[in-house]
């Protein structure tokens, strides 16, 4: 078990000091060892529809990070859009509404917990933890994780004008078919936004909860509907106004897609 309380926040402020250009790094190193993670992996979103890898401790962290944002499903893409923590305590038990490919892509991976980036109501980036070993994480380790990413978040908007460079290896997914996918998720989020009157981020929240109802993908919904012909038994949870559309509505709680 970790110790208690975790040792984070200063962590995370120590690698924002001394970082420099190896913030991101740093930052992943800070997360795994204060929250007894294996491997971990930071994404930065300069835009929703555009998923960056700022660094992933190894090459599964990142084939991990990569099957998630492919596919629009899993603990990093949740907790970016809904701007909360999402922990996985057993991911192997978890369902997977995309299918097998998400379960392969994290087949050695016990656990999962992610802790999103966000300005306002504006996704940002998120930090996944991935652990292979079980490992107790708490509430207080979340709550303090999510204290720490807080941090992290203000550390990289200062470090990124002077050190974040667009030459680099990490996938910046813009142009080909992967980014081709999260595009179109981007387009009808944008749709429902201007037709409920929401803002994107509480869109594409609500498109999540449609496919965790009916059992799709992010983006099988987001493609419904943008092809109605093919979305006639498809429905898209209405927007509350004291909140976010909540993860699994009642069937009381949605409006058909047109």
């Amino acid at each position: 078990m970790l110790e208690e309380p975790p040792s984070i926040v200063h962590d995370v402020s120590v690698a924002a000091a001394v970082g420099r250009r190896t913030l991101p790094q740093r930052l992943c190193a800070a997360f795994t060892q204060a929250l007894g993670a294996q491997r971990a992996a930071l994404s930065f979103l300069p835009r929703v529809e555009q998923w960056r890898l700022l660094h992933a401790t190894d090459e599964p962290a990142l084939r991990g990070e990569a099957a998630q944002f492919t596919l629009g499903d899993g603990p990093s893409v949740s907790a970016a859009l809904r701007m909360r923590p999402v922990h996985v305590r057993d991911l192997r038990g978890a369902p997977c509404h995309t299918g097998s490919p998400l379960h392969d892509g994290l087949a050695d991976v016990r656990q999962v917990l992610a802790l999103p980036m966000y300005v306002q109501h504006a996704p940002v980036g998120v930090i996944c933890l991935y652990y292979t070993v079980r490992t107790e994480v708490t509430d207080a380790h979340v709550a303090e994780g999510q204290h720490a990413a807080a941090l992290a978040l203000d550390a990289l908007l200062r470090w990124r004008p002077v050190h974040g460079s667009d030459e680099c290896d990490c996938p910046v997914w813009a142009t080909d078919t992967r980014a081709a996918r999260w595009e179109r998720i981007h387009q009808a989020a944008g749709y429902l936004a201007a037709r409920e009157g929401c803002p994107v981020a509480e869109a594409l929240s609500m498109l999540q909860a449609a496919g965790a109802r009916d059992g799709l993908s992010l983006l099988d919904v987001s493609d419904a509907l943008l092809q109605p012909r093919d979305a006639l038994t498809h429905a898209v949870p209405v927007p509350r106004e004291d909140g976010p559309v909540p993860a699994a509505p009642g069937p009381g709680a949605c409006a058909a897609v047109p």
